[in-house]
């Protein structure tokens, strides 16, 4: 499993093994930004060539290919607030509200966001809402692809906390000057509020628990702490500040405790490095806010979700029982007659007390066996190509995977579903860029699958209707003060034909010449080949200026042959001042 936390001004990755019955982390590694993207969270552009950048670096240590990755972020990214709910409303009317009211906070143009709910059951009292950059989002989703990575989830510090940590009742606290934000999960009620310290005396700012002693007992600044619950905070809080909290239930969070280090760790950021480590010891990582689905809203009950935990965990236990067996029953193939006939007296004690639990382990001994050699004379009678199955003498068992493999690694041709990808990316670019106004788009990705865009228009672009597919996201804002024009936002699942189109004729001799004499304003950039089990792939970068260059560029590459491959197409713009600048992503197969 491959981590991935979202700072300020850097990135921590690392690596752990999620599949042993402890916890080992591999290495963890900081990646500065070439700037902070505070400044660049809401523009896809500008955040996608700092990202993209350093994702680079990371990969360079930690390899994402094939890899599940999973991105935990400060609570600082994310605007949270409630709703409390009306039983009435389904949870489609709650999100239409809760669009409604986001809409009435007249963001800034182009300050597009993504809402995500969740509601604790069985007390079903509010919503914990959660507004999080589009841009953010959908840029690491489209780096993390780009790499070969498989985005699994995303989500904020308080939600592993809050619903990771096993915990049915707890807050998190963060702090910022002499305030401290709290968020509250109690009696299955999220609240979130604002708190202040004056002479080491408590006084409540703000909150969305409209009891102010409900507030002070939970967070244990009540003489009477029996309703007191944890409170964590993963920040390095001085003597001082620490003193203020001494009677609550402070649980102060260690980076990387309980973590078995394969490597030595250079020194890290305390706070960033806590998202870290609750990345790997978050439990409700499939139960929580997963910022890389689709918005709504979704439900989470304690008892289901560590249920489920707990049967995974006794599924792993069965797993660990049933290997010791096997090992044991190696042990006992291997040991000889007279070490069998030597037992401690003390043992024959403790079988005769247990019959019953020694019939069923000697049964399950008995069991292995007999498949043990099953299978082995199944696989004998493979290697001599022997008609066990059948009495015709014309039955064979045909061994074919050495010949297929043989056969893979002498075909240089590209694989088919590569070609049929490339096929479809260029012919949506095409679709797209000739039949709307490039200079209209704010941007534009097509990777694989996958197809966003965002447009500025007075009326429809009918986009869906272009490419002749229906959108997996769509949401139009307005802009302006007068409402005329307005922002299109569409995602899509680009599928791939189902049959082989025509070859195109350009090769990568042609290509070269193509660009040169076609193109005033490009450049190209090289990076170092990519080796595949069958194939060498020659990565290429193609980077055109100017309306006229890209619609150029675009129908070369659509007659491009199957040695030339288009992997990815960005278009990057300001509709307020057109100046379009779009990269193509080509592997070219070598020879």
């Amino acid at each position: 499993m491959v981590g991935l936390v979202i700072s300020d001004s850097f990135l921590l990755v690392g690596e752990w093994d999620s599949s042993l019955d402890y916890l080992s982390l591999k290495g963890v590694s900081k990646i500065d930004y070439s700037e902070p993207i505070t400044q660049s969270i809401f523009n896809e552009a500008s955040l996608s060539n700092i990202l993209a950048s350093s994702l680079r670096k990371a990969q360079e240590t930690f390899n994402f290919s094939g890899k599940k990755v999973i991105v935990g972020i400060p609570d600082h990214f994310v605007e949270h607030s409630v709703l409390n709910i009306e039983h009435d409303l389904s949870h489609n009317e709650h999100m239409e509200y809760i669009r409604w009211m986001d809409y009435q906070k007249s963001r800034p143009e182009r300050k597009s966001v993504y809402i995500f709910g969740q509601i604790y059951y069985p007390s079903q009292e509010n919503i914990h809402i959660c507004t999080i950059s589009r841009s953010l989002i959908r840029t690491l989703k489209l780096s993390i692809a780009e790499m070969g990575g498989k985005p699994l989830w995303m989500g904020p510090l308080s939600s592993m906390y809050l619903d990771g940590k096993g915990e049915r009742e707890s807050a998190v606290i963060s702090r910022t000057g002499n305030k401290y934000l709290f968020l509250k999960l109690q009696n299955n009620i999220f609240d979130i509020g604002t708190i202040a310290f004056s002479g080491g005396v408590p006084r409540i700012i703000s909150s969305t628990d409209n009891s102010e002693d409900n507030v002070f007992s939970a967070l244990g600044f009540e003489a009477n702490n029996e309703e007191s619950i944890p409170v964590f905070c993963a920040q390095k809080l001085g003597r001082q500040a620490k003193n203020a909290w001494e009677l609550s239930d402070y649980r102060s969070s260690v980076p990387f405790e309980n973590i078995k280090l394969e490597s030595r760790l250079d020194r890290l950021p305390f706070y960033e490095a806590n998202i870290f480590s609750a990345l790997i010891t978050n439990q409700a990582i499939n139960f929580s806010f997963n910022f890389f689905e689709d918005e709504g809203i979704i439900e989470f009950f304690f008892d289901e979700v560590y249920s489920e935990i707990d049967d995974l965990e006794d599924e792993n236990e069965v797993e660990k029982n049933g290997q010791i067996i096997i090992d044991q029953t190696k042990d006992i193939e291997e040991s000889n007659e007279e070490e069998t006939e030597i037992i401690d007296e003390n043992e024959v004690g403790k079988n005769k007390k247990t019959p019953v639990s020694l019939s069923s382990y000697a049964l399950a001994v008995v069991v292995i066996v007999v498949c043990f050699i099953g299978f082995n004379y199944l696989k004998l009678q493979n290697q001599i190509n022997n008609n066990f199955f059948g009495f015709g003498k014309n039955f064979k068992i045909e061994t074919s995977g050495v010949d297929q493999i043989n056969k893979q690694f002498n075909n240089n041709e590209p694989p088919l579903d590569l070609i049929k990808e490339s096929r479809a990316i260029s012919t949506a670019v095409i679709k797209l860029l000739t039949q709307t106004d490039l200079n209209r788009y704010n941007g534009l990705t097509i990777t694989k699958s996958f197809l966003s865009l965002e447009y500025l228009s007075g009326t429809n672009p009918n986009i869906e209707n272009i490419l002749g597919l229906d959108p997996t996201s769509f949401t139009v804002e307005a802009t302006g003060s007068d409402s005329t024009v307005f922002l299109w936002y569409y995602s899509f699942e680009l599928p791939t034909a189902e049959e082989y189109l025509t070859e195109g004729k350009i090769d990568k001799i042609d290509l070269m010449v193509q660009l040169d004499t076609t193109l005033t304003d490009y450049n190209l950039k090289y990076f170092e080949q990519v080796y595949t089990r069958n194939q060498i792939y020659g990565p290429l970068l193609l980077w055109v200026k100017g309306k006229g260059d890209i619609l150029s560029a675009s129908a070369i590459v659509a007659k491009l042959n199957d040695d030339i491959l288009l992997r990815k197409f960005v278009l990057f713009n300001k509709t307020d001042r057109p100046n379009p600048k779009a990269g193509f992503y080509i592997s070219v197969l070598e020879d």
